[in-house]
């Protein structure tokens, strides 16, 4: 276990205190280095669909054309998102002059979507480049267009929104929970049983530098039965995958110690911010965050006002289930439905460049979809908010069944709250005005190596004098 000699103090004080940072190392890969790899993935999913001829459109994309040509404003938008250049590499800054969308048109869009619907689930080589992490290949296929002027304009309307919601379902629905999706789970190059992959999942989850498992005995799976899916029934099925002894791989830090909080997922800490405001400029340079926005202007929001929120960040090979950070009662749980692929408002060329999801987590935690489920923790932490975010588009928050209603629901430090599906994802804990907390090194964004442990010691939490 850690001890005092590992803690970095982070207090709240009334004050405008903060302490943030975005270092990232030890992702997945580095945004910039990786656009070029998912550019390439792009022209070759373009090459191959172009060469179909005319491509039927699926029911839900039909009706996401029709909602564009129902209304000038969406049409222009739409037409306009493939016009204008986003100001961001690589797009920006194409041998010195200025790109071109491979995306020729809305109905391109639309016959590239409907294919993705029907056909394309993420495989491991989209996530080891460093992108799986925002949501390819709807991320890759929409990247030029959302970080327009326009872009912005269109995925931010509600109606748009809605319709796309019909076809992220459908993808689902048709793909990704079926057995249709087990094409990418399998052992061949590229995909998620592959050498490379097992490879990478296996060095990420063995965070104890003194012992040593495989996959298999890591997580709950059969390939001795089921040799080429090791039993893995969908895609999601093998995202939301099991560890094969969750006491023995990722016990509870100090169980029966109220003063300790645990990490509730398997992350690695990206932000960690003090005095936080009822209403912030989450929008702007720096992770900021806004309560009333972030909390969806819960009645309890107010009462995190002055307090701290720290913030994690899930690699596409992690563990992507939640454990409570505390023990005591949850008097609300609920999730907030998020804006799909609607980024922070672009300027276009000439403004400041649009920056990686990577670096805005903090923005994304306003609009994306997120489950709040607050606790009303054990002496001396009192009340908190754990906030799950799906940071890619296509994520799914599922909180577990007990905690949705019937409140106040006890819950034990450790029990598992529920679980993400499909696609990236973060975590913020909110804590009061007057709580003091002594993080442990391993959860000061910058300072870590490898993730912290889901259920692990995250930070020492003591009243303030």
């Amino acid at each position: 276990m850690l001890d005092s000699g590992n803690l970095s103090e982070v207090s709240v004080t009334g004050q405008n205190s903060s302490q943030q940072a975005t270092s990232m190392r030890g992702s997945a890969g580095d945004s910039a280095a990786s656009k070029p790899q998912a550019t390439s993935w792009l022209e070759e999913f373009i090459s191959s669909t172009d060469a179909r001829g005319d491509v039927p459109l699926h029911p839900s994309v039909q009706g996401l054309k029709e909602l564009i040509e129902s209304r000038a404003e969406l049409r222009m938008w739409a037409t306009a998102m493939f016009q204008e250049v986003p100001n961001k590499s690589p797009y920006n800054r194409q041998n010195g002059a200025v790109g071109r969308s491979s995306v020729r048109d809305y109905h391109h869009m639309l016959a590239l979507i409907s294919v993705i619907v029907n056909e394309v689930a993420p495989t491991w080589t989209m996530a080891a480049a460093g992108f799986g992490t925002i949501g390819l290949p709807f991320e890759a296929t929409l990247d030029w267009a959302m970080d327009t002027p326009s872009g912005h304009a269109f995925f931010h309307d509600g109606s748009v929104n809605a319709q796309l919601k019909v076809v992220l379902d459908a993808w689902r629905d048709n793909l990704l929970m079926t057995s249709k999706s087990r094409a990418v789970v399998t052992t061949d190059a590229g995909n998620w049983l592959s050498k490379e992959a097992v490879a990478a999942i296996e060095r990420n989850a063995n965070l104890d530098p003194n012992k040593r498992y495989t996959f298999e005995q890591l997580f709950r799976c059969d390939p001795a039965g089921d040799p080429r899916h090791w039993g893995f029934q969908s895609w999601d099925d093998f995202f939301v995958r099991q560890f094969t002894d969750m006491d023995a791989l990722r016990p509870v830090g100090y169980p029966d110690n109220p003063a300790w909080v645990v990490n509730g997922c398997e992350s690695w800490a990206v932000a960690i911010q003090t005095d936080v405001k009822r209403h912030d400029n989450f929008w702007l340079k720096g992770n900021r965050y806004s309560l009333q926005d972030m909390l969806d202007r819960h009645p309890l929001a107010d009462r995190f006002v002055g307090g701290t929120v720290h913030q994690s960040v899930l690699r596409v090979t992690a563990y992507h289930r939640w454990a409570a950070p505390v023990s005591g009662h949850v008097v609300y749980a609920g999730v907030v439905p998020g804006r799909y692929f609607a980024h922070s408002p672009a300027g276009g060329l000439g403004a400041e460049p649009v920056r990686s999801p990577r670096d805005v987590l903090g923005s994304l935690t306003h609009f994306s979809t997120r489950a709040l489920i607050f606790i009303q923790g054990d002496d001396p932490v009192g009340l908190m908010c754990f906030v799950a975010v799906g940071i890619a588009d296509v994520s799914t928050c599922e909180i577990a069944t007990k905690f949705m209603g019937d409140w106040p629901q006890p819950v034990r430090k450790g029990e598992e709250l529920g679980m993400f599906h499909y696609g990236g994802s973060s975590q913020c804990l909110v804590f009061r005005k007057g709580l003091k907390l002594a993080f442990t090194d391993a959860a000061v964004p910058g300072a870590q190596k490898k993730d912290v442990a889901i259920r692990s010691p995250l930070a020492f939490a003591y009243a303030e004098d």
